[in-house]
């Protein structure tokens, strides 16, 4: 029994030791949510901290969260040091607003990714322009010689939607509409993010 507790706590530890706070700013200046739209870990925390004193009471309010997902709505008023965390426990599209303001465009969205995943926040960073068009519907084509070259395509679960070998256009027809990440397996692999619509 003791050896299984210390393998559950490593296992856990190990698990969360990279979890990294990732911080979205409310301006209620300008009645916005800067760095807005981000793509994290399962795991990791977001965290949102006001950037002045709440001249009025804004929320940080989920509007669409995958199912099984915990639903959040925090209200976000004077003293201005008050600060808002939420640990995303399902990997998928979250997306909140501040209601009174959402006319304004005070709103934002998280994309979780499943966890463990083979997908690297920089690699995908480098090559986000390499998939054009995108957003795309049909069809998504590579910049640079990428035919003959095995690729996959995987959901934000971390899941693969998609594989196959690029002969010419990849044919996304078929998924469902989301963010998804390429990887391309050459020489040198790569991933990339785009937006099926």
């Amino acid at each position: 029994m003791k050896k299984a507790i210390v393998i559950l706590s490593i296992i856990f530890t190990s698990f969360y030791s990279n979890a990294t706070i990732h911080i979205v700013k409310v301006w209620n200046g300008y009645f916005q949510f800067l760095d807005r739209d981000i793509t994290i870990q399962l795991g990791d925390t977001v965290q949102w901290l006001p950037l002045d004193v709440p001249s009025m009471v804004h929320t940080i309010t989920s509007t669409n969260i995958p199912t099984g997902a915990v639903a959040f709505d925090q209200i976000w008023q004077a003293p201005a040091d008050t600060f808002f965390q939420y640990i995303p426990q399902i990997a998928g599209l979250y997306e909140y607003e501040c209601t009174p303001h959402v006319l304004n465009g005070m709103t934002g969205s998280i994309t979780v990714m499943g966890w463990p995943t083979s997908i690297s926040e920089n690699e995908v960073m480098e090559n986000n322009t390499s998939v054009y068009p995108n957003p795309a519907t049909n069809y998504i084509d590579f910049r640079g010689s990428n035919t003959g070259s095995s690729y996959k395509i995987y959901a934000v679960t971390g899941e693969v939607a998609s594989f196959g070998i690029t002969l010419g256009p990849v044919n996304i027809s078929t998924l469902s509409k989301g963010t998804y990440f390429i990887e391309i397996i050459g020489d040198k692999p790569r991933t990339i993010k785009f937006i099926k619509l």
